[in-house]
């Protein structure tokens, strides 16, 4: 892979990372940016778009020592420590969407406001409660975003090549 689509890739990442990490704040503040802006969900998308080439190249990388902490080797400091603290976050932003979803999902039917799971009804909303649980699922998703954003780019710009173990026991410079 060239240095060019290497780097190409990474600003991608890098850009949905940024996006991801507006829309991110924004539901953290309540704000249901995609009842505004509906194509903030390709967001979804895209990540397919910078992971999966990331999957991919990775895995020639890595031989047979794939993981994040092997990734984590050939980072900068920095960017390994900012991936980790996203990973963490990643996890508990999802237990506290979860929490905070009532095991439900916001809809309108009828022009009513009402949470339903699977097709039975929860509980009527209010207007001010749809709009909060729509923002907690953007929250939800959005934090996924960020890690799924986040690994592609610091991988597609700043992951240098380090001594790594084969699976084998052996030690192998990769180039």
């Amino acid at each position: 892979m060239t240095q060019l689509f290497r780097y190409a890739l990474g600003f991608a990442a890098l850009a949905g990372f940024l996006i991801s990490l507006a829309v991110h704040v924004e539901a953290l503040m309540g704000v249901d940016i995609a009842s505004s802006i509906p194509s903030v969900w390709l967001l979804h998308a895209g990540v397919f778009v910078v992971f999966g080439p990331f999957v991919f190249f990775s895995r020639k990388d890595f031989v047979g020592n794939q993981s994040l902490l092997s990734m984590a080797k050939g980072l900068p400091p920095w960017a390994a420590v900012l991936g980790g603290a996203i990973f963490v976050y990643a996890i508990v932003n999802f237990a506290l969407f979860l929490l905070h979803s009532e095991g439900g999902n916001p809809t309108v039917e009828n022009g009513k406001y009402l949470l339903m799971e699977h097709g039975a009804l929860i509980r009527e909303l209010t207007p001010t409660e749809f709009t909060a649980l729509k923002a907690n699922e953007l929250r939800g998703f959005s934090g996924h975003w960020l890690l799924f954003y986040f690994v592609p780019a610091a991988y597609f710009l700043f992951w240098k090549p380090s001594t790594l173990p084969l699976s084998s026991g052996l030690t192998s410079k990769i180039a």
